[in-house]
């Protein structure tokens, strides 16, 4: 069941402030995946770049914590628990052996707010925790004492997720598929589960645009869905209200959109009275309550907050008043666009003979076990192949093709070992090349989310030299270097 939709003159909206927002995305190399417009409940424009559509579950990080904190919402409205109880009180068999007295006086709000007293987060992102991360949360001293100081932490969300297990017996993504879930027609969804069995709560959630566009709508309307309260308006305005002062606390270095002020998991804006849920690398469902609008995007940028501060110029100047108080069904306008592909042309032109170059490398001896790679065309027109060879056996062929995705399947290839990962967290790609210079420029995205990787492949004479780049991977290892020599 997907969200009603609207025209854009009827929903009151600018065709061409959402063109000069677009461009100016562009102009900064933001690099959009989905995007939706929704104005009075109804999506009134809608837009993919491929290889992403709409229809594919997309990784949200921290976009994940606005789910979870409407999951505690449905726990406190059915009496499950307090805001006010004690966090320790949950754990019998989870607590450390020393407490320190400040972590005792920790309460479900401070999870919520992240005024936890800590400083420090067990490195969960950073796919480094074993052992039960209840326990390794709780292990760590708050500085402060627990509402006094903000510190944005993906744990304490956790905590917030075992918390609703504990008392409810299921796993937070199955107590809220009959509360939120199927009330709103999400039916394609994923959550991550830690070691322990419980959803991730703080990332981990992969669900489509249109999902991330009626979380928006459910934060507008203040937990009410076709005419339905489903959650309590009182809880819903705590989520999105200015309850702590986040500055100081601020997660990104690119802007002070993370210093304007936090809810229960959601984030203050800029602008007055507008505030999102938020995730790395461009997950938002923004809302802009005066302006009666919803965006919801899917994003792969490091600069989050420029692509915020392109909002603010021309998207929400784009929303005319309107004069019918309900906007009227109608056909939402669509676009169809494609990631930017690598500049350069189909042949090498340049220096050297790109048939030469389509052979077989043995590579220099190298911590990733790759120990082969083999060049060739592809029966497709304008298409490369690339097989890797690995030290384990493992082999792999990648299609790239020249101003246009080549899709991938690799089996068996998950982007993390803790997590328990369904299938939507292979690793599938999409490929495409180009020749600039003598030099062979690939990228690969990653339809499921926001990564990908560049490399360009150098050759010189009988020998070539390989750089890979990681985009957008956390803390993780980001370039990769390899030499090799034809065979």
């Amino acid at each position: 069941m997907n969200l009603k939709r609207a025209s854009l003159e009827a929903a009151g909206v600018d065709r061409e402030g959402i063109k000069q927002f677009l461009d100016a995305v562009e102009k900064k190399g933001i690099e959009l995946h989905d995007f939706m417009l929704v104005r009075g409940g109804k999506v009134c424009y809608e837009a993919s770049w491929y290889p992403y559509e709409k229809e594919n579950l997309h990784m949200l990080y921290s976009l994940s914590k606005a789910f979870t904190a409407l999951g505690v919402g449905f726990a406190v409205q059915e009496g499950k628990f307090s805001v006010q109880d004690k966090v320790i009180s949950f754990f019998d068999q989870e607590l450390p052996e020393k407490l320190d007295e400040k972590t005792m006086h920790m309460t479900v709000e401070h999870l919520l707010t992240m005024c936890t007293g800590q400083e420090q987060e067990p490195p969960i992102l950073n796919y480094e925790l074993e052992g039960d991360w209840v326990r390794k949360f709780l292990e760590i001293v708050p500085v402060y004492e627990p509402g006094t100081h903000f510190f944005y932490d993906t744990t304490a969300t956790y905590v917030l997720s075992a918390i609703v297990t504990k008392v409810t017996g299921e796993k937070l993504v199955d107590y809220l598929r009959p509360r939120l879930f199927e009330p709103l027609g999400i039916t394609d969804y994923y959550w991550d589960e830690s070691p322990q069995g419980n959803t991730l709560g703080g990332i981990g959630f992969n669900v489509t645009i249109e999902t991330v566009a009626k979380l928006g709508v459910f934060l507008q309307q203040q937990g009410m869905w076709e005419g339905q309260q489903l959650l309590d308006r009182d809880w819903m305005l705590r989520m999105v209200s200015n309850l702590v002062d986040s500055s100081g606390g601020e997660v990104y270095s690119d802007g002070n959109e993370w210093g304007v002020g936090y809810g229960y998991q959601i984030w203050q804006c800029i602008p007055k009275g507008v505030y999102r849920g938020d995730g790395a690398y461009g997950q938002f469902a923004v809302v802009a309550p005066e302006k009666n609008l919803v965006i919801a995007t899917l994003t792969g940028t490091e600069d989050m907050a420029g692509l915020m501060t392109e909002m603010w110029k021309y998207l929400l100047p784009a929303c005319r008043d309107v004069e019918k108080e309900e906007i009227p069904e109608g056909e939402s306008l669509k676009e169809q666009f494609y990631v930017c592909f690598p500049e350069g042309e189909a042949d090498a032109k340049e220096a050297v003979d790109a048939s030469q170059m389509m052979q077989a490398y043995q590579m220099e001896k190298n911590e990733e076990g790759l120990e082969r790679i083999l060049l060739k065309k592809a029966e497709k027109k304008d298409a490369l192949q690339i097989t890797c060879k690995f030290a384990d056996g493992t082999e792999r062929t990648l299609g790239f093709g020249y101003r246009k995705w080549e899709k991938n399947d690799i089996p068996e290839v998950y982007f993390s070992h803790y997590y328990t990962c369904a299938d939507i967290r292979k690793v599938n790609t999409a490929g495409a090349y180009a020749w600039k210079g003598g030099v062979l420029n690939l990228k690969l995205c990653y339809p499921n989310g926001p990564l990908g990787v560049t490399a360009t492949m150098r050759f010189y004479g009988e020998k070539i030299e390989i750089t890979a780049k990681k985009s957008r991977c956390m803390n993780l290892k980001m370039e990769y270097k390899f030499v090799g020599e034809r065979i």
